[in-house]
């Protein structure tokens, strides 16, 4: 049902997680005299590279991708709030682990071999931040809608 609030959220952190997936979240700053790197999910730009695919790039995307498919999953199931309750607690998981394995990026820990640079944030990089806050919030508006069944039931 669209006209549920929870629902609502859910389209709009499915919308932020797409937009991550496809803008730039971090810049490189190369230490040689190479140009600029984007870092991208999937992998990272270089200006006399060209595309390249970084392994180390690629639970970043497993995780955003998985996490926006199972937002997409959550909106159709509105019949069964118990298994969206669930479906909202490992989004949000996923979410937890994207931010750790970038931070761990960032901070230089596990490293791109191919780049040697330092790191900073792009924008897109805050709107899995977004949609982590906008599954938040519709996992209570869902456990809302769950108290509210569960009290109708007890009147009867």
């Amino acid at each position: 049902m669209i006209q549920r609030k929870q629902t609502l959220f859910l389209i709009v952190a499915f919308i932020c997680y797409a937009l991550c997936l496809f803008f730039p979240i971090a810049t490189i700053a190369s230490k040689t005299m190479g140009g600029d790197s984007l870092l991208y999910n999937l992998g990272f730009v270089s200006g006399d590279q060209g595309i390249v695919f970084a392994a180390t790039c690629l639970p970043l995307f497993i995780l955003l991708a998985v996490s926006a498919v199972l937002t997409l999953v959550t909106i159709f199931l509105f019949k069964n709030r118990k298994q969206q309750l669930n479906l909202c607690s490992i989004i949000t998981l996923f979410n937890v682990l994207w931010y750790v394995d970038y931070a761990l990026m960032l901070f230089g820990i596990v490293g791109l071999p191919e780049v040697n640079g330092d790191m900073s944030i792009r924008f897109s990089a805050c709107l899995p931040l977004i949609s982590l806050i906008l599954v938040l919030m519709a996992r209570k508006g869902v456990d809302d809608d769950e108290k509210l069944v569960r009290a109708a039931d007890r009147i009867r």
